[in-house]
């Protein structure tokens, strides 16, 4: 993973510096005139956010699910047998507003999300990159081996800045800076306050149909590094976008089995070189309610 982590990470922070050409808008232009458009296919990328958001008044119901691990083998045929899932609900509030609330089924989780849109990229005005603010919280309501654990002690905080380029009609990459704070660590080994720094890259194979990629490095150092080197890992995804009507479907696969920002930002246990990858899908449904 080191050499396809570094590679990745030079051609995203390298290209976000250049322009684009328009196509229209899956999503929500700020101006159909003179806004870059369906920069990413979807408000995901595949696990994290990406730039998109959702017109006002649009409602959106995503379902995520991760398989097993790949290298169960073939008594858990090779993951099928087990299952993690996270139902959402997106609403966009405003033409730069939008809000989100989930479940997931790892460490039953509940978690929300805050997104606003600072800046579009536009043709215009030459404007080369879109920047938004993405804020969410997470809390695990998974019981506790301890008694009368604090509720406080179950939330954790991410925060981040989601800036974005439409390079061309096919090609889009995104840059991550990320925050995360946890209130309670399980370890004195384990940190509060994590580091990061997301890559994401869409390129477009169809009108219809793109690659994705999405890379997360880990700039503070591993949680549990004095007793398992290798406890934790970076999140890196491989997926494909598949738009039809109202739908987006997008399969993946991912090292990553939590769907919810800290969970995969801080607790990918699984490692690609040795077969620790999970297939997945996101199914997202729209309606309109206004």
């Amino acid at each position: 993973m080191g050499w396809l982590s570094r590679i990745f990470m030079f051609l995203a922070f390298n290209s976000i510096l250049f322009s684009q050409e328009n196509l229209e808008s899956l999503l929500n232009p700020v101006n159909e005139n003179y806004s870059t458009t369906s920069t990413f296919m979807s408000t995901r990328v595949i696990n994290g956010h990406s730039i998109e958001m959702f017109a006002p008044g649009a409602l959106d119901v995503r379902i995520s699910h991760r398989f097993g691990a790949l290298n169960t083998g073939f008594y858990e045929l090779f993951g099928l047998d087990q299952a993690t899932i996270r139902i959402g609900l997106e609403y966009g509030f405003s033409n730069n507003i939008m809000l989100g609330l989930g479940r997931s089924s790892y460490r039953k989780n509940y978690d929300g999300f805050f997104k606003y849109s600072i800046l579009r990229q536009t043709k215009k005005e030459k404007i080369p990159i879109s920047l938004v603010y993405f804020s969410s919280f997470s809390i695990e309501s998974i019981r506790k081996s301890q008694e009368n654990y604090p509720f406080l002690g179950r939330v954790s905080y991410c925060h981040q800045f989601l800036i974005a380029s439409k390079l061309n009609q096919k090609l889009s990459i995104q840059l991550m800076p990320t925050f995360i704070h946890r209130n309670m660590v399980e370890s004195p080994y384990f940190f509060n306050d994590v580091y990061l720094l997301g890559s994401a890259l869409k390129y477009n194979i169809t009108k219809s149909t793109s690659l994705n990629l999405e890379y997360y490095y880990r700039i503070t150092e591993k949680d549990g590094v004095m007793i398992n080197q290798d406890e934790f890992y970076n999140s890196f995804s491989i997926g494909l976008d598949i738009e039809t009507g109202g739908h987006v479907f997008q399969v993946h696969v991912t090292n990553s089995l939590p769907m919810y920002e800290v969970g995969f930002l801080t607790e990918t246990n699984q490692n690609w070189s040795d077969g620790g990858v999970h297939f997945g899908f996101n199914i997202s449904r729209e309606f309109t309610l206004k």
